[in-house]
Order: structure tokens, then sequence, then C-alpha cells
């Protein structure tokens, strides 16, 4: 019975590799001020952008651009409470496929939420099939098909993807018509 308590050598405690102290980085002039460029170079970029919309449930709730406004954020949780949530019924909704296609939401908003997403669910980034699933819109393929397209490679995760997608393609039409132009 003594024998029974000690672990298996299988089974033994291992701490993993010893670490070693940590060593600071010395940096060279040079390396510091290239890093100094990229920052200034950032921070410029940043200072003629808009500030990113807060607290919105929406990934795609900001304003494009600071010269056109767009709509308010009640104006936007109107519009996303407004979609449906359940399946059968966001299907069944009417896809304005010209207001898509010409406020360009495909390319800018959905295209990388798209990949984003295929790399959430495969673990790598996926350029065909995030293609694939933009031509289909493109298309202007019915959300049931393009979820049985997508379930071929995402299984279970096809009917979440495509409600989501579907939900994303909605707003941002309801979007594109609510700013004016």
């Amino acid at each position: 019975r003594a024998a029974a308590a000690k672990p298996a050598a299988g089974f033994a405690v291992d701490d993993g590799p010893k670490m070693r102290p940590l060593v600071p980085i010395e940096y060279s002039d040079e390396e510091r001020a290239a890093v100094a460029d990229v920052e200034a170079a950032k921070a410029a970029k940043a200072a003629a952008e808009p500030p990113p919309a807060s607290g919105s449930a929406a990934p795609a709730a900001t304003s494009s651009s600071s010269a056109a406004p767009g709509p308010s954020s009640e104006e936007l949780k109107a519009l996303i409470t407004s979609i449906p949530t359940k399946r059968d019924e966001l299907y069944a909704c009417e896809v304005e496929w010209e207001v898509a296609l010409s406020c360009g939401a495909l390319e800018e908003r959905i295209r990388p939420w798209v990949s984003k997403k295929m790399e959430e669910y495969l673990g790598e980034d996926e350029p065909t099939l995030v293609n694939f699933v933009l031509d289909k819109l493109a298309a202007r393929t019915a959300a049931a098909e393009v979820e049985a397209e997508v379930a071929k490679v995402l299984d279970e995760e096809a009917e979440p993807f495509t409600v989501k997608l579907w939900r994303m393609l909605l707003f941002e039409i309801k979007r594109a018509k609510a700013t004016p132009s």
C-alpha cells in the first residue's frame, strides 16, 4: 500500500524548463529612430480619423467619415433592434441588394468581418473561403443557400455564422439608407 501512494514515473510532476533571468534589451539609436517614425505616422493617422463609437453592440456602428454625419448612436441601436434575430424570420427578410452593392458595404464592412470569423472558426486566414462567401453575396444568393454552402466547411458553426452575416448585411443596408448621401 505504501508504494501505491507514490505517483507512477509517467505521471511525475514536471515544473518544465527552468527560466533564466530576464535581461533588458538595449536598442540602438537607429532602431529607436525607426520606431519613433512609425509611431509618429500612427499618431498622425489616428488624429485624422474620428474616434470609434463606444459601447455599441455592432462592430460596424462607427461612421465612415467625419464630413458626412451618419445616424446617431440611438438611431443605430434602433436599426439593430429592428433586425430579426431568429433564423427563419431573418432569412425571410428582403435584401435590398442594390443598396448593399452601391454603398460598398460588402468590401468595406463585411469582407473584414468574414475574414475575422473564418480565422476564428478555422484557426487561420482563409482568403479563398472569404472570397467565396463574398461572391455568393455579390451574386445575391439566398441566406439558406449560403448557409448550406458554408456548412461544408464550418459544419455546426455554419448556422450561427450565416445568421450573424445576414444580420450584419441587413444592418449595413439600413445604415446606408439612413445616412444622407
